[in-house]
């Protein structure tokens, strides 16, 4: 079935929707008020909605000027329901939809929180196709406000915002502007007015609103099962919000981390104990797991309870988007060795391969299908079970040749990808960090070992990693081998403050502008960070990110190079 929405208003939607569904296929309507952060309504703003982890197909309802919305859809089970709006956090919440039903939500979103200094404020827009790579920079004039003159093509032209608020890698709308549009990504454009082939983007400090408030979210009914959804989902994540600020925060402090998980698993082990609803004891479950885990007190039964409580069919795993790792976990805990790291043994892991080709075969969701089967397809490789490899390897690529995850599988495992053991490093062409008329490629190394390290500093596993990173170039350093990064942030400026913190990386470095779009990421198949490569002295490709994280950084790029490196 497709969704199913009429593009009214919202004054006169519901009432139309209503007196529908007497002739229609029973249908969810979702109404209410959505408001801005001082409690307004905002200058323009959506509702979105869609089924399950994926928003390709989202339906989309224009709120009124009072701010009020209706919205409906004929699906049910997990749906996402996006709230956006100019000048705002957009905000999604997750709803679990038993059956056809009206839910009233009234919401108002939490304000952006502005960066306190305005010096590296980038603009993108029509002029590069919005491509992160090509940012441009505000400059600061004498009356205190910055600005940016662009070429334009038309008689308006569109822009966003780098760096204005504290989230890195965020474009927003600015306050200026003639009219907004939806940018398709949960912000807003700015639309501004062109004459004589020429714009000029302002941005004046004085007209940033800083409003206080969080996101809040009231349900009409409070006892109705979507309300009891959200609240359990909504107290998760600020708790799991609260471990990863305080993680951050230990790193900046070079401290180790010290954080009280106990508040957490006190509360969910209370609400698994009281709760009699049997799919809102499935997410607690899949809560609990997750809880344990960051507190690294591994609790078996939990596990053991969440293997076998939560079916393939589990609609939950088309709300949580940790919901396979939250199983791989359990079966580490319930069936791996002993150890911090609960390294699965081959039986537990044949038991977890055939959950997750379970859980492909149940799961109505493409995307959920496409990466159970990928997950599945490299449990299989490591068990050198060829049949089953195959068997789900063609079940992937062939009935999801479109998903992310396939394109991820076929980048590491398919015969003919660009980066694979034994064949000649393809050739790249990456510009120097500091100077973009200087660049690395092949012939740069030719004759010495080296290893490519692809990362970003909004990458979180590649920030874990950078205590290993430094000691590795340390040790490899000393064997002749030469590291370069390759940063796929959104401009230059991001990585060097990043490198005037704790961690300098004193090695080369090389900026690929438009991250995932820039053409050589495009050709050498990276999708995703972090990745490294370790290619030997006579230019032959010896490793792709063969488990070289953490503490196996360094030794397996030695195990790589044995034989390739200077004495």
């Amino acid at each position: 079935m497709r969704s199913w929405i009429a593009a009214l208003t919202a004054a006169a939607l519901l009432p139309a929707v209503l007196a529908a569904q007497s002739h229609q296929p029973a249908v969810t309507v979702i109404a209410g008020t959505l408001l801005g952060a001082n409690g307004a309504p905002m200058k323009l703003a959506h509702v979105h909605v869609w089924r399950g982890m994926s928003p390709r197909g989202a339906t989309r309802s224009l709120v009124g000027p009072d701010g009020r919305f209706a919205i409906a859809t004929q699906y049910t089970g997990p749906l996402m329901v996006e709230f956006t709006g100019v000048d705002h956090n957009s905000a999604t919440v997750p709803l679990m939809v038993d059956r056809a039903r009206t839910i009233g939500m009234d919401v108002r979103l939490k304000h952006y929180e502005y960066t306190d200094s305005l010096d590296h404020i980038t603009a993108i827009g029509d002029w590069n196709q919005f491509g992160f790579g090509a940012a441009k920079p505000l400059v600061k004039q004498p009356d205190g406000r910055y600005t940016l003159e662009v070429e334009a093509t038309a008689d308006t032209l569109a822009y966003e915002l780098l760096g204005l608020t504290k989230e890195p890698g965020h474009s927003i709308n600015g306050p200026q502007a003639g009219r907004y549009s939806y940018d398709n990504g949960g912000d807003y454009k700015n639309v501004i007015r062109a004459r004589d082939g020429h714009a000029t983007i302002v941005l004046d400090p004085a007209s940033l609103q800083r409003v206080p408030g969080d996101l809040r979210v009231t349900f009409h009914d409070p006892a109705s099962p979507v309300a009891r959804t959200w609240r359990l989902m909504h107290a998760w994540n600020a708790e799991e919000r609260a471990y990863f600020d305080s993680s951050r925060a230990a790193r900046a402090r070079h401290d180790s981390l010290r954080f009280d998980m106990t508040p957490a698993l006190r509360r969910l082990r209370a609400a698994l104990a009281s709760e009699r609803d049997p799919l809102l004891r499935q997410l607690l479950l899949f809560q609990l797991v997750d809880a344990t885990g960051l507190a690294g007190a591994a609790d078996s039964s939990a596990c053991r309870r969440l293997i076998a409580d939560v079916p393939p069919s589990s609609p939950w795993f088309g709300l949580d988007p940790n919901g396979l790792n939250s199983m791989y976990q359990a079966f580490g805990v319930a069936y791996g060795t002993t150890g911090p790291r609960h390294q699965l043994t081959d039986s537990a892991q044949r038991r977890l391969l055939d959950r997750f080709e379970r859980i492909a075969a149940a799961q109505p969701d493409s995307e959920i299908q496409a990466e159970a089967l990928q997950s599945a397809v490299f449990l299989a490789k490591r068990l050198h079970d060829d049949q089953r490899f195959n068997a789900d390897y063609m079940a992937l690529v062939t009935g999801h040749p479109e998903s992310s995850a396939t394109r991820f599988v076929q980048s590491q495992l398919a015969p003919n990808r660009a980066l694979r053991e034994g064949v000649p490093m393809p050739d790249f062409h990456f510009a120097a960090l500091e100077d973009s008329t200087v660049a690395y490629t092949p012939r740069t190394f030719a004759g010495k070992p080296y290893v490519l390290d692809f990362w970003a500093t909004t990458c979180g596993p590649c920030v874990y990693d950078m205590k290993y990173l430094h000691a590795a170039h340390d040790s490899l350093a000393a064997l002749g081998v030469q590291l370069l990064s390759v940063s796929l942030d959104a401009s230059p400026q991001d990585v060097a403050r990043f490198r005037a913190g704790e961690w300098k990386m004193p090695w080369p470095q090389a900026f690929a502008a438009g991250a995932f779009e820039n053409p050589d990421i495009k050709r050498l198949e990276i999708l995703g960070i972090p990745t490294m490569v370790v290619v030997g002295s006579d230019g032959t490709i010896r490793a792709v990110d063969l488990g070289m994280k953490g503490e196996e950084l360094l030794p397996g790029v030695r195990r790589a190079l044995e034989g390739h490196t200077t004495p």
